[in-house]
């Protein structure tokens, strides 16, 4: 029913719908799944099928292909900054779902493994990502995909996502998983959008038109790799929340 990618024994990349990506973490005590996709097939029977412990579903973001089978679990977990979002986004006839807080910082126990709750907010404003220490692998959602998004409601400003990012190559992981690819990354790679950055194209030539949004497609390639931003002239104008 699911194709998957065994990142390590205990992580599992899940390939969804149109190059979405959930995240499956098997402790040996308690199970984590990041993000549930677009909703359109039973996710929650897969999991159950692959697992022998309990388990609980965290949202890495609010974005409506990241969301979209909250509703087949009886409770989800989100930071409190990110929970309009996700309401503003689920389809309003699903099935009803708690939907619970998280908070930065947070350690969740696995048994063999931890989770650490870090803060990537920029792509949106409550994102969050998931470091597993003894992996040294950080579970990043959208916030760090290598093509970046930063419009539609809830995005930050540019210069909001560059300091995360400058802040994110502080944490302590080697690699990275990001919500639309089944490959890790070395973190070095976060240079590039940091060059990206620095160097922000916004000119006819990278105009264009994603999702009815009027937006710019900023792109670098280097030895560090390539990045591609897509945003809307506000995100460098001012910090939007």
């Amino acid at each position: 029913m699911y194709e998957y990618t065994k990142i390590s024994d205990n992580i599992w990349q899940i390939a969804e719908d149109n190059g979405v990506y959930c995240t499956l973490i098997k402790g040996s005590e308690l199970a984590v799944l990041i993000d549930t996709g677009f909703g359109k097939r039973d996710l929650r029977a897969f999991v159950e099928e692959n697992i022998s412990t309990p388990y609980i579903v965290i949202n890495s973001h609010g974005h409506p292909d990241h969301i979209g089978g909250n509703y087949r679990f009886e409770a989800v977990y989100a930071l409190k900054e990110e929970w309009d979002l996700i309401r503003y986004f689920e389809e309003k006839d699903h099935k009803p779902y708690d939907l619970k807080e998280i908070q930065i910082g947070q350690q969740i126990s696995l048994g063999n493994l931890n989770i650490d709750v870090v803060p990537l907010t920029g792509h949106t404003k409550g994102s969050v990502g998931f470091i597993i220490p003894e992996e040294l692998i950080l579970i990043a959602g959208d916030a760090l995909n290598e093509c970046l998004w930063l419009f539609n409601y809830g995005s930050l400003s540019m210069e909001h996502l560059y300091e995360t990012i400058r802040s994110t190559m502080e944490l302590p992981f080697d690699l990275y998983l990001c919500g639309h690819s089944d490959k890790l990354y070395k973190k070095e790679k976060l240079l590039s959008h940091i060059k990206n950055i620095e160097n922000l194209k916004t000119d006819e030539n990278t105009k264009q038109n994603m999702l009815g949004f009027e937006t710019y497609c900023s792109t670098y390639e280097g030895a560090e790799g390539k990045s591609e931003i897509i945003f809307t002239i506000d995100k460098i104008k001012k910090e939007n929340a």
